[in-house]
């Protein structure tokens, strides 16, 4: 009878072991910004948990094309991450618009027009 018993309190431990207190969690957002980040050159925006990457392809569109949805609360500085709200290249105030296209943010500044894309998970 004790062998079983014994053999049961070990066994109802087994799910116990390996777990941790740590409730730290990285998101996949985190992890594609700290990517991002290893090119020091890039131009980034971090909004409604997305990165999004300045693009080469040319812009042509007008403010009847887009509204507003959001601002850059703070510019990054050189070592620190790339949280909600955040750019690398922009002032805090800069707008930034959208369109009908998912995945791609815009700032319009000074009558020129630059496109972002959001970098794809995986």
């Amino acid at each position: 009878m004790k062998r079983i018993l014994s053999l049961a309190l070990v066994v109802s431990l087994i799910p116990l072991s390996g777990c941790s207190d740590d409730t730290t969690r990285v998101s996949t957002t985190d992890t594609i910004a700290a990517e991002a980040r290893q090119n020091k050159d890039a131009d980034l925006i971090r909004i409604n948990d997305r990165v999004y990457q300045l693009s080469d392809a040319p812009v042509t569109l007008t403010q009847a094309d887009v509204k507003s949805f959001a601002t850059v609360t703070k510019q990054l500085t050189a070592n620190e991450p790339l949280a909600e709200g955040m750019a690398t290249d922009w002032p805090a105030g800069t707008k930034l618009y959208r369109g009908d296209t998912t995945g791609v943010i815009y700032i319009s500044e000074k009558n020129q027009t630059y496109m972002y894309e959001a970098i794809p998970e995986g």
